[in-house]
């Protein structure tokens, strides 16, 4: 019978080999290939199959060691991709959104020779490989077989069959290649909330300490199937959402082409890129950290005891990459200075209030995080999304806390009737917002609400961009303020 034992290892490759020993023809992915009409079942033997020979061939073409970009739509192919980088050199997911721009100068701070990507990223990338700006050297199309242009441009299936004819020849530089726990083997990129993108520099020791820690906290079965949703170059995703399961067993499959309507249970927690993601999960009262861990508090209130939230680990990243300064103020003595606030209780639990960036200075000098009631927020029913920010006030130099709320309209249409107006739906808010008033001290009050038809924008792992957002209301929208004479 096939258990749920832990196998723990230094590195990435030794983990994956692990679980092909053991769950060879369970299923390890549940996708849609390409040039395949419907989902279809990739099993572990398979997987390693063409991880070894892409892997293979990454290192026939003399990229062991450096940066392989990775970009692209959640795919079987970007999976594999990544699972070759890690492995062979420093594997760097880059959103498909970011601006050609932002591109090369990424490309530059994470030494990249090689791409991977989608194809429709094909343009983008042979603009830039021609540019001749960046280190890029050779392009790998997910997809398509290769076009014109030369030797420098592949498909991934020619890599991964010409790298299993390497193999069949005797090649073992992959199969035996041998790895250093301290060796970088992901660049990350993560944003500060102003839109200021940092490379978190990851190596085996880390991402493989954090795999520890989840898989004796959690109790993954090799029956379990991960559904994807965040895309795969997010922190959380590529390491919870791809390596977890590898290394469990499970299965992974990709939301895209499902409809789905099912009541789950969902479990929350607390991490950063620079942790390689999860620190702490959620208990319901306070998070409790993952074994191996350690925080303390910044610099705490004498009152609250809140302060920020510094953490310790063999999962904390090594650096941000060519950033020294950045790096120095953020790693301080062993510890990771978070940027987020927070408390710890008798208990040990951690109480994540929000982030310094975020917070607003009430009227008597305490600080208000948004994320505590935007939490609350969320609960209305009448509200799909919210966002808390210190409005500029008539008078005076003390910021409104403004709650701007984002309408569910199907379920205030179903409460108010068809024909309600702009009124009605600033009334009903209102008196759930009192609801929630009544329970918050009075300096966390919400004054003022701004109910609106059109969602946030967002970054493409469906996070609100509050540094875009501003005090104007969007076109279409409803504009009231809450306050009433005497507040």
């Amino acid at each position: 019978m096939l258990g749920n034992q832990k196998y723990h290892a230094p590195d990435i490759k030794q983990l994956l080999e692990h679980s092909v020993k053991k769950y060879g023809e369970r299923p390890a992915f549940w996708m849609q290939r390409y040039g395949e009409a419907k989902h279809t079942t990739i099993t572990y033997r398979e997987m390693y199959e063409d991880l070894c020979a892409l892997g293979t061939l990454l290192i026939a073409k003399d990229f062991k060691g450096k940066g392989i970009a990775i970009a692209g739509k959640n795919s079987y192919e970007w999976a594999v991709s990544f699972l070759a980088a890690i492995c062979v050199g420093v594997a760097v997911p880059l959103d498909t959104e970011f601006w050609i721009v932002s591109l090369k100068h990424f490309l530059n701070i994470t030494d990249c020779r090689c791409a991977i990507f989608s194809e429709q990223l094909q343009d983008t990338y042979w603009q830039i490989r021609n540019d001749g700006i960046t280190g890029v050297e050779t392009l790998i199309n997910m997809y398509r077989d290769r076009e014109k242009g030369g030797w420098d441009l592949f498909s991934l299936g020619e890599m991964i069959e010409e790298g299993k004819k390497i193999l069949a020849s005797g090649n073992r530089d992959f199969v035996e290649t041998h790895i250093k726990q301290n060796e970088i083997c992901a660049m990350i990129f993560t944003s500060d909330g102003k839109g200021d993108h940092k490379a978190v520099s990851l190596t085996h020791r880390n991402i493989a300490s954090e795999l520890r820690q989840l898989s004796e906290t959690l109790d993954i079965e090799c029956y379990d199937v991960f559904f994807s949703r965040l895309p795969f170059h997010n922190a959380h995703e590529c390491i919870c959402g791809i390596l977890l399961p590898l290394i469990s067993g499970a299965a992974i499959t990709c939301s895209e082409g499902y409809d789905y309507n099912v009541d789950v249970s969902a479990l929350q927690g607390y991490g950063l890129a620079e942790s390689a993601s999860l620190v702490a999960l959620d208990t319901g009262n306070g998070s409790r950290l993952l074994p191996g861990m350690k925080a303390k508090i910044d610099n705490p209130d004498p009152e609250t005891g809140i302060g920020e939230i510094c953490l310790a680990g063999e999962n904390i990243m090594l650096e941000y990459a060519k950033d020294p300064e950045a790096t120095a103020k953020i790693l301080k003595d062993g510890w990771l200075f978070t940027g987020d606030m927070g408390r710890i209780d008798e208990n040990g639990l951690l109480y994540v209030l929000g982030s310094k960036l975020n917070s607003i200075i009430a009227e008597n000098g305490l600080n208000v995080y948004p994320e505590e009631l935007e939490n609350k927020l969320d609960t209305i029913p009448y509200v799909r999304e919210s966002l808390v920010w210190g409005s500029e006030p008539d008078t005076g130099r003390i910021p409104i806390i403004t709650a701007t709320l984002v309408i569910d309209v199907e379920k205030t249409t179903k409460k108010l009737g068809a024909g309600y107006s702009e009124r009605d739906v600033f009334e009903l808010l209102s008196s759930e917002v009192e609801k929630i008033n009544a329970e918050l001290p009075k300096f966390k009050r919400i004054k003022r609400i701004i109910p609106r038809k059109n969602e946030f924008l967002k970054d493409s792992s469906q996070r609100i961009i509050r540094w875009e957002f501003s005090n104007a209301p969007a076109p279409g929208t409803y504009y009231k303020k809450a306050e009433k004479p005497g507040d």
